[in-house]
């Protein structure tokens, strides 16, 4: 049914817990998996300069992206998944611009479903931070599968 599935990944439990789910619809149906980070610079802006791990904002998130996508990649594969690619694009323009960008990978590299981890805010932090998933519901047109959270899951990113 689904020959190629493209999941975003940042790092979080809640994301890992949707690239397992990913891995079970591969493993069944031979698709391929293509792991995605959108790497945002913005996020370090916080940091001075002098406390970055490399020379510069957007080398740090890089840098980021490859340990997240490294790390997602070797739990694909000890579950069983064996034609995974990867790709990493860089945002600073926020959520809504990484979520176009998701979207627009997956739509021009020939996606037919989009997996993704949403922690599931709701209330204040909904209205503040906004919902990535959300987001990129309303943007794509491909089948869509997210992965909620628990508590424990994003507990255990904190």
């Amino acid at each position: 049914m689904y020959k190629h599935l493209v999941v975003a990944i940042d790092g979080s439990n809640t994301s890992l817990k949707a690239l397992r789910h990913a891995v079970e619809i591969a493993d069944k149906s031979a698709s391929k998996i293509t792991l995605v980070n959108i790497a945002n610079p913005t996020e370090y802006m916080a940091l001075a300069p002098e406390f970055l791990q490399e020379d510069s904002y957007e080398a740090t998130a890089l840098a980021n992206a490859e340990n997240v996508l490294n790390k997602a990649e070797a739990l694909a594969k000890s579950l069983g998944a064996t034609d995974i690619q990867r790709h990493i694009t860089v945002s600073v323009k926020g959520a809504r611009d990484m979520a176009q960008q998701l979207v627009d990978y997956a739509g021009t590299n020939n996606a037919d479903l989009l997996v993704l981890g949403t922690h599931g805010r709701t209330g204040l932090m909904h209205l503040l931070m906004g919902s990535f998933a959300e987001t990129v519901m309303r943007q794509t047109t491909l089948p869509l599968l997210i992965i909620r959270g628990t508590d424990e899951d994003v507990e255990d990113d904190e």
